[in-house]
């Protein structure tokens, strides 16, 4: 089965889990200072979507690919491009040494004079990765293995890319004490109870992904890097599922969710009650889980 492709939510992506102005610029920063990052570090992301994480980090001065398999994904983070002035450049696939020929891809490139820096971007599944073996010195992946069918291979692809001694960076958002508002749990519970699905989230491959980074005999280390404040209602949280927002949520049978929503509204009309629309404060923060490549790999 192919990887999950997110052409259905592309045009509603940035609103819905795009970052706070200046965030994005922050989380850049704090990523090139937390892998020491020169202007000849050369990095992969891998499900880039509309670029929320390599747009900016490559905008500071860098060389960054990026593959999806979402078109339209892709097309948004072009557009992002073209309207800051970066400038496309023709050239085929296989113009550079570590593109794998014999795995064809589409490829747009890009240049920005200032800073000086690169962006190239392929559409192709992140477990066929058409780069050559240690191609990249740090690997990115952002919110992306819970919608990769064989996301194991996805990480053997990611591993073979990146030079020895390179860095892999598992990267999620992740809202301070998020269990006070147990929305999610609360509609997979009852799917189940409605004899359905639901394939597990970002949270629950966390840590399928760590322990399996272990079995490899490798080290992976988890590191909050940047935290911002926010504002949100329980109404917010609530629509993040019935407006289908929530990846999770388009996995499952049409008939079945439709039936599922009016079950999930009762619900937090009794648990929240008068707060739906009060807002609240919260705390959320970028989490990398850092794991290197041996150097004698």
């Amino acid at each position: 089965m192919p990887s999950f492709s997110f052409d259905s939510l592309a045009t509603i992506y940035d609103a819905t889990r795009g970052y706070p102005p200046g965030v994005d610029q922050q989380i850049a920063r704090d990523l090139l200072q937390f892998v020491q990052a020169t202007p000849q570090t050369r990095f992969l992301e891998v499900g880039i979507g509309t670029g929320r994480v390599s747009f900016p980090l490559a905008s500071q001065g860098h060389d960054v690919t990026g593959v999806d398999i979402s078109q339209k994904m892709v097309e948004l983070l072009i557009e992002k491009l073209r309207s800051s002035g970066w400038q496309e450049e023709q050239q085929p696939w296989g113009s550079l040494p570590d593109e794998d020929t014999s795995r064809l891809r589409q490829v747009m490139r890009f240049r920005q004079s200032e800073p000086p820096a690169l962006m190239r971007l392929v559409i192709s599944d992140m477990t066929e990765l058409p780069f050559h073996d240690s191609s990249f010195d740090i690997v990115l992946a952002v919110h992306v293995f819970h919608l990769v069918e064989n996301w194991q291979q996805a990480l053997r692809e990611v591993l073979r890319v990146l030079h020895p001694g390179g860095l892999f960076l598992h990267c999620w958002d992740e809202i301070l004490d998020s269990d006070k508002w147990p929305v999610g749990e609360t509609w997979v519970k009852i799917i189940h109870e409605m004899g359905g699905k639901v394939r597990p989230g970002n949270r629950q491959y966390r840590s399928l992904i760590t322990e399996w980074l272990r079995e490899q005999g490798l080290h992976p280390e988890i590191i909050p890097l940047t935290s911002w404040e926010i504002i949100h209602t329980p109404r917010q949280a609530v629509e993040h599922v019935t407006k289908r927002r929530w990846s999770s949520t388009r996995m499952v049978p049409d008939d079945l969710f439709e039936t599922s929503v009016p079950r999930l509204e009762a619900w937090a009309k009794d648990y929240f009650g008068d707060q739906m629309d009060v807002p609240q404060p919260g705390i959320q923060q970028f989490v990398v889980c850092k794991t290197e490549v041996p150097s004698h790999a």
